[in-house]
């Protein structure tokens, strides 16, 4: 064994076709190297490094499916097999000196790549030990076990295809391709064309199967510091199969009779255990172009229903206490006790997002039925009784529960919410934040191999306390000052001093606007800056403010911080208001830039309401379906915003009256129109002048 491990060894290194490219590939392997470092020297971004470390990794996969199949196939360019099947154990003997022999040859690249990443790690400002194990993890991963299943891919097609190069290649090819992003364009047609969802579900499915490599290449998502590059355990298992899958093809030509009918069995048994082991792989995390993907699953699925509006819902009780007992697993698995006010109802509703999945709902009396309509779980009489247990289990695209992160903001409906509650706006184009309309009492349990953060005071994964939302947090997380949470990883951290400036500055524009009413002191808040990703498929979620903590993607500086809070107190009412309200802020704060081209004269108003009246009609043309020029909507709806909030908060003699009136339309339940609130100012202000 040990002889023909040194001779093949030998073979190798001889062979111009198979040692001169790998000696290439180790020689570019170490120009990209200097790339990645120079890279990481102009941007200082480790992930950035990172992803262009695992993007050729595919590459680097087929080229070792071919070095192995090259080699592999000489036994039978040369008839050797004939030869070795007449010793004990011969063929079974070469197999594993040229296994043994592509291991040694796979070990120099990965460590190389480990080394690289151990390096980077090093020279880098944070020193954050969880992120040090998460790229030991990933050189193993991505690095490590990826290469090994190249080998045993290209060893299992020559045992099996022989001389079949055609074949070989091909499905080299054709693994490449799912490795990549390629198969995008060609697996959303299905749906495209023929809303098939189904159809696309069960491409991406046996894609996701075949993924060896996580991080595809050509993807244009970002990898985000608090989940960092994907690794579930799914992952492992997966890479597992593709191992043991193949040696077993390889063994089958090693032993006849009953034995290879055990092996062949055997084979057929990984396969049922992989694809059942794959099925229930739970919570993942699903960042390229298919319809249930981070990015798209919820817009989609909202965007395409039949519109319900649950904004005046009285749900006619609140839920006073959560008892919870979570489990996070490969995904959301929870126990939930809740304790209502009122048990006279002849009917309850709540709200659960529609992912988690509802076994049951009991109360102190045995098992109760309930119906449940995608978002809301519908109850009859609780005939007395004032506690409910609610029994799930799943996961959100978005909102991740599993084994490497949990991101649960306390807004989200992770947990039933007394009532019927919107879960998305397509208007605003984000979620809807749902703060519970009174503070409850918590106790929450969880079990997970993860250490979680919450708003709520405890440790140890427990936690008890009182507030109007309960937020989770785990991953690469961390306390990073007193009661200031965010990703150690992430340049822009935030700061306590740039909260008490924003506090500052809030104080001073509510006494301006008479409205002390709506300031919240936020010193005292626990602060969670969640991930950048929040922001992917969402306009709502920059900054939410609860009773006792605040959820943020940015904090950058005091005044940035300021605003995004006014932003979430004051809120548009559609989609068309977005650019007024930006206009309002910037003038709230004392952004304008007056040296701009807007500033060099004043606004004409006669021509202003020429244009309030246009756009006006081709909302009107529009609600009715007849609308032909979206774009004229569009640009006239940013000219009348721009023109309208500069003589609003700018020109107009009462100006700071106008502040505390859209102040008020905006946080207020006025359905009337902001273009007509304008246009009546301005007539009224033509009137006085």
């Amino acid at each position: 064994m040990r002889k023909l491990y040194k001779d093949l060894l030998l073979v190798f290194l001889r062979s111009a076709n198979l040692s001169v490219p790998y000696y290439i590939m180790l020689t570019l392997l170490l120009l990209y190297f200097g790339f990645c470092y120079q890279n990481y020297l102009q941007y200082s971004d480790i992930f950035s490094v990172t992803i262009w470390l695992t993007r050729p990794s595919i590459l680097l996969i087929a080229f070792f499916i071919y070095l192995s199949y090259e080699l592999v196939i000489r036994m039978y360019d040369n008839n050797m097999v004939e030869y070795l099947k007449t010793y004990k154990q011969g063929l079974l003997k070469a197999y594993g000196a040229i296994l043994l022999c592509l291991l040694t040859i796979v070990m120099m690249p990965s460590i190389m790549l480990f080394a690289f990443v151990v390096f980077m790690y090093y020279y880098i400002d944070v020193q954050y030990l969880p992120f040090l194990v998460h790229l030991m993890k990933l050189s193993v991963l991505y690095f490590g076990l990826s290469f090994i299943i190249g080998i045993m891919l290209g060893t299992a097609m020559a045992a099996k295809l022989k001389n079949n190069r055609l074949a070989t290649y091909t499905l080299t090819v054709f693994f490449i391709l799912l490795n990549t992003t390629f198969t995008d364009a060609p697996f959303r047609i299905p749906y495209l064309l023929f809303e098939s969802y189904f159809t696309e579900r069960v491409l991406y499915y046996i894609k996701d199967f075949f993924t060896v490599v996580p991080h595809q290449l050509g993807s244009n998502f970002a990898i985000y510091p608090f989940y960092g590059f994907p690794m579930e355990p799914i992952r492992w298992f997966l890479a597992l199969f593709w191992i043991l899958f193949p040696l077993t093809l390889v063994l089958t030509e090693c032993f006849y009779g009953k034995l290879k009918k055990v092996l062949v069995a055997a084979s057929c048994l990984i396969i049922l255990f992989g694809i059942g082991l794959f099925s229930v792989r739970g919570s993942t995390l699903l960042m390229d172009m298919r319809i249930n993907s981070f990015a798209y699953a919820d817009p989609y699925y909202y965007m395409n229903r039949p519109r319900e509006d649950h904004d005046g819902f009285e749900a006619g009780f609140i839920i006073e206490e959560y008892k919870m007992d979570l489990t996070i697993s490969n995904e959301l698995h929870a126990v939930v006790e809740v304790t209502i006010d009122r048990r006279d109802l002849d009917s309850y509703e709540f709200t659960l997002y529609r992912g988690y999945i509802l076994k049951s709902v009991h109360t102190e009396d045995g098992e109760i039925p309930f119906a449940r309509e995608s978002d809301y779980i519908s109850i009859g009489s609780l005939n007395g009784a004032n506690r409910l247990t609610f029994k799930y289990y799943g996961k959100s695209p978005k909102y991740i529960a599993n084994r490497q992160a949990i991101t649960l903001p306390g807004y989200f409906a992770y947990y039933p919410r007394a009532g019927r509650t919107n879960i998305w706006n397509p208007d605003l184009y984000g979620y809807v934040i749902n703060i519970l309309p009174n503070e409850s009492i918590f106790s929450v349990n969880i079990r997970s191999n993860l250490e979680v953060f919450s708003n709520l005071a405890g440790g140890d994964n427990f936690f008890r306390g009182k507030s109007n939302g309960l937020s989770l947090f785990a991953g690469m997380y961390d306390e990073i000052a007193e009661n200031i949470y965010a990703e150690p990883m992430r340049k822009d951290l935030p700061k306590r001093e740039y909260i008490r400036e924003a506090e500052e500055i809030l104080a001073d524009i509510f006494m301006r606007l008479d409205r002390l009413e709506y300031f919240i002191p936020i010193s005292d808040k626990k602060f969670f800056q969640v991930p950048r990703s929040f922001a992917l498929n969402s306009t709502t979620e920059n900054l939410v403010v609860m009773s006792d903590h605040i959820t943020a993607i940015f904090c950058n500086n005091g005044p940035e911080l300021a605003e995004s809070i006014m932003e979430s107190i004051i809120r548009p009412k559609s989609g068309l208001e977005f650019n007024f309200m930006g206009s309002y802020l910037r003038y709230l704060f004392d952004r304008q830039d007056e040296t701009a081209s807007l500033y060099q004269k004043a606004v004409d108003l006669k021509l202003l309401l020429e244009e309030i009246g246009e756009l006006q009609s081709l909302q009107e043309r529009e609600a009715n379906g007849s609308i032909d020029d979206e774009k004229r909507v569009f640009a006239l709806n940013s000219i009348v915003s721009e023109e309208a909030a500069k003589y609003l908060f700018h020109e107009s003699p009462r100006k700071e009256e106008n502040m505390r009136i859209f102040f008020d339309y905006f946080t207020s339940e006025i359905e009337e129109e902001f273009l007509k609130v304008v246009e009546r100012i301005i007539r009224e202000d033509i009137v006085n002048d």
